[in-house]
């Protein structure tokens, strides 16, 4: 099943959740309609683990890259190109960590530290906010029930996206949190992580206001 029970649940809390959104700031922003993106993963850490012996065997993407290069591209790709409607509500753009943007690496992820730097930047390349993966964590197993293993050997990925939210014209960080997904099946291994960074991604828009306000049709299909 592409959709979980859980993500529904996490979108209905999304909807609800219009005061405290985030353990580390709020969402201030009105939302990424008639505005410019830019997306950087380039830059992510990425930490994998398998809890089960049949996934050494299995790439975590069908992709030749190394593993961390492989995970870093699709999300970035699938954070760029999410929602072919909602996707046409705002002007997204593939980018590069570049030091002109003024930003650092901290340990609680991407920040501003030179907000300057960063609104010369928003000036000269006619961006708006831009999206940066901190980080990704995948983890992969056997799903489990009262400590035993189901039968079948359902297979599982849960994977959680660290992202910063930089509002570039205004030179601040407004949102750092993670967007969570997990996909599980009994025979399609190769694609299960895929399927659980779309769930992730999905959850990561779903707490962007105003999102549901656009109309967007891939919105309410994702999540039946």
């Amino acid at each position: 099943m592409r959709r979980t029970t859980l993500s529904l649940l996490a979108l209905m809390g999304a909807l609800a959740a219009s005061c405290s959104r985030s353990p580390a700031e709020s969402f201030g922003m009105i939302g990424f309609r008639g505005m410019r993106v830019v997306y950087v993963s380039d830059s992510a850490d990425v930490t994998y683990r398998d809890e089960a012996a049949r996934f050494e065997s299995v790439p975590l993407l069908p992709r030749s890259e190394p593993p961390e290069v492989a995970v870093r591209a699709e999300v970035g790709q699938r954070l760029y190109a999410w929602g072919a409607n909602c996707g046409s509500k705002y002007v997204p753009k593939r980018g590069s960590w570049d030091p002109k943007m003024g930003l650092s690496h901290a340990s609680d992820g991407w920040n501003v530290a030179d907000p300057a730097f960063l609104r010369n930047y928003a000036r000269t390349t006619n961006t708006d906010y831009i999206v940066v993966l901190n980080r990704v964590l995948v983890r992969r197993g056997d799903v489990t029930r009262s400590g035993e293993k189901v039968l079948g050997k359902l297979g599982f990925a849960d994977i959680t996206l660290d992202l910063s939210v930089i509002d570039a014209r205004e030179g601040r960080r407004v949102w750092r949190s993670p967007a969570q997904g997990r996909a599980e099946s009994l025979t399609e291994l190769n694609s299960i992580v895929g399927k659980a960074i779309d769930i992730s991604i999905d959850n990561f828009y779903a707490a962007i206001p105003q999102v549901h306000r656009w109309g967007c049709a891939d919105m309410v299909d994702n999540f039946k």
